[in-house]
């Protein structure tokens, strides 16, 4: 499932084109704040994307998703 790996990458950087995008037309455009919405949308889209490429491929999540992991030697009360 070597395709996932560039799926993954293609899906960040779209991401973070939109967001872009999204930052520059609030910023003054004269854009309707909708079309910001819209972008939210499509970026919430691609992350529902992105979450089934980490079911299928865990390790492509990032650390900051994954659940912590307990420590072994947590005192146990």
């Amino acid at each position: 499932m070597a395709k996932l790996d560039n799926i993954h990458a293609k899906l960040l950087e779209a991401a973070s084109l939109l967001d872009d995008a999204a930052r520059e037309m609030r910023d003054g455009t004269g854009m309707p704040p909708e079309h910001v919405a819209k972008i939210g949308a499509a970026m919430a889209e691609v992350m529902m994307v992105r979450h089934q490429i980490y079911v299928l491929r865990p390790d492509l999540m990032p650390a900051y998703l994954r659940a912590p992991e307990p420590s072994a030697g947590k005192d146990k009360e």
